[in-house]
C-alpha cells in the first residue's frame, strides 16, 4: 500500500512539474507599479552583468538589443508578482496561442525553477523577434512629461538596398540635465556573450517616427486594446511624432528642456560632455576590434548580411558623429552668450580646438592628449579634435571587412571591395 501510495504521490508531484507556470502573478500592472519599476531599473539590481555574470540568477539569457528590454521587463515582473504579456510571435489568432505569458506551460521542462523558464522564455522570443515587434506590438509611444527609468527609445534608419537599422535602449535613469542613463545590448554583443553597455549622460539623436521614438511597455491588462482606446493613466500619446515635425532637430533640446530640474554651469556642461565623448570614441575601440576579430576568425571572408549587420557600425558612427555636433552646438551657445569668463582657460580652449581644429605642438593639443587619449591601434593614437577631424572629413570607414587603418581613416586607399549590405 505505502508503495502504491508514494507511486502516486511522484506521478502527482511530476504531473505538477510538467504543467508549471513560468510564475505565478498575484498583482497588476499600475502607475505605482511603474514607478516601483523605475527605481529598480535605476538600481544597481540593473547592471551590464545581468545576463553574463555566472553568479546572477539570469546567467545564460543570450540577448541583443530587443530581447534585453523584455528581459528587464520580464524579470522586474518575475520578482514581483506581476503578470508579463506579449504578442506570441508564432501564436495563431486563437485565443490559446495568440499571447506568451508568464503563465505559459510552454517551458515547462526547461528548469525546476521560475528563473529558468524565464531565461528559455526570453531565447525563445530573441528567436522570433526583434525591435520591430517589440516597437509595432508590445509597446506605446507616451507624452514627453512622463518619460522615465523603465521606458525604452527605440529606431529605425532606412538604408541602402531597402535596408534597415533597429535599435533599443532602455532609459536607466533621467538626469537632472535632461539627459538620460541608458543601458542595452547589440547583435555582436549577443553573438560574443559579452556585458551589456551603460552608458550615462546620453543624448538620443534619430528623431521618433511612425511607431519609433520614447515608448513603454503595455500592460498585460491592455493587450488587444486599440491605443486610443488606453486610460489616461498609461500616459499614451503621439505628441513626440507631431513635435518632431513642428521642431525637426531642435525635438531634443525641447525634451532635455522639459525633463531637466536644473541647470548647468557652462563649465561643467563642457567638462561632462568632454567625458562623455571620451567614453563614446573610446568605445568606438571595442566595436571595431569585435568586427575586426571576426574577419580574422573567419580567414578574411566577405561578411553575409547577418554578419555585417552585427559588426558594422554605421549607426554607431553617425551616433558618434551626433555627439560631437551636440558638443559643438553647446560650445557655440556658450561663446553667443557670452559666458567664455565662467570657464576654466584650458577647458575652453579644448573646447574650441576640438569644435575649430587644433594647432600641432600647443598646449590645447597636449591637454586633449592628457584628457583622453584615444589608443585606437598598437601604437597609434589620437585626440577628440583629430577624430571630429576625420568624422567631418568622412574618411572613418564603418565596413567590417576593412583593416585597421581603414577603419579609423588613417587612410582611405585599399579599402575593402566585399559588399555594402546597407
Amino acid at each position: 500500500m505505502r508503495k502504491v501510495l508514494g507511486m502516486f504521490i511522484a506521478v502527482l508531484i511530476m504531473s505538477q512539474t510538467a504543467s508549471a507556470m513560468i510564475w505565478e502573478d498575484s498583482q497588476v500592472w499600475s502607475v505605482e507599479w511603474e514607478k516601483k519599476y523605475a527605481t529598480w531599473m535605476e538600481s544597481d539590481a540593473v547592471h551590464k552583468n545581468i545576463f553574463v555574470g555566472t553568479e546572477s540568477k539570469y546567467y545564460g539569457i543570450n540577448a541583443d538589443c530587443a530581447d534585453a528590454s523584455y528581459a528587464l521587463r520580464a524579470i522586474f515582473s518575475l520578482e514581483n508578482g506581476l503578470p508579463f504579456k506579449v504578442l506570441n510571435p508564432s501564436g495563431s489568432r486563437g485565443d490559446k496561442y495568440k499571447y506568451l505569458s508568464n503563465r505559459t506551460t510552454k517551458f515547462d521542462s526547461r528548469g525546476a525553477t521560475a528563473e529558468k523558464r524565464l531565461i528559455a522564455m526570453i531565447n525563445y522570443l530573441g528567436d522570433s523577434v526583434g525591435t520591430e515587434h517589440l516597437s509595432h506590438h508590445d509597446t506605446i509611444p507616451v507624452k514627453i512629461e512622463a518619460i522615465d527609468a523603465g521606458m525604452l527609445f527605440t529606431y529605425k534608419i532606412k538604408r541602402s538596398f531597402r535596408r534597415t537599422i533597429r535599435h533599443s535602449y532602455n532609459i536607466k535613469g533621467v538626469t537632472r540635465y535632461g539627459d538620460f542613463d541608458v543601458i542595452y545590448s547589440s547583435q555582436a554583443i549577443a553573438k560574443k556573450n559579452l556585458p551589456m553597455i551603460h552608458r550615462e549622460g546620453y543624448s538620443f539623436s534619430v528623431l521618433p517616427h511612425d511607431v519609433w521614438g520614447f515608448k513603454r511597455f503595455k500592460w498585460p491588462q491592455h493587450e488587444g486594446m486599440r491605443n486610443h482606446s488606453l486610460p489616461a493613466e498609461t500616459s499614451y500619446s503621439n505628441e513626440q511624432f507631431t513635435l518632431v515635425n513642428e521642431l525637426g532637430k531642435k525635438f531634443f533640446r525641447y525634451v532635455k528642456d522639459k525633463l531637466k530640474v536644473g541647470s548647468e554651469a557652462p563649465e561643467a556642461l563642457l567638462k561632462r560632455k568632454l567625458g562623455l565623448l571620451c567614453i563614446e570614441a573610446r568605445d568606438r575601440i571595442s566595436y571595431v576590434n569585435q568586427g575586426y576579430e571576426h574577419h580574422m576568425e573567419t580567414g578574411k571572408k566577405c561578411m553575409n548580411y547577418a554578419d555585417y549587420d552585427a559588426y558594422s557600425t554605421p549607426a554607431r558612427d553617425g551616433a558618434l558623429k551626433s555627439s560631437f555636433e551636440n558638443f559643438e552646438t553647446e560650445y557655440k551657445e556658450i561663446v553667443n552668450e557670452g559666458l567664455e569668463s565662467e570657464i576654466d582657460f584650458d577647458v575652453l580652449e579644448m573646447a574650441k580646438a576640438i569644435v575649430k581644429g587644433v594647432t600641432a605642438g600647443s598646449q590645447a593639443e597636449t591637454d586633449l592628449y592628457n584628457t583622453c587619449s584615444i589608443n585606437y591601434m598598437e601604437g597609434s593614437k589620437m585626440h577628440l579634435a583629430e577624430l571630429y577631424k576625420r568624422i567631418k572629413n568622412n574618411v572613418l570607414s564603418s565596413h567590417p571587412n576593412d583593416l585597421k587603418p581603414q577603419r579609423w581613416g588613417d587612410t582611405t586607399r585599399n579599402r575593402t571591395k566585399c559588399k555594402v549590405w546597407y
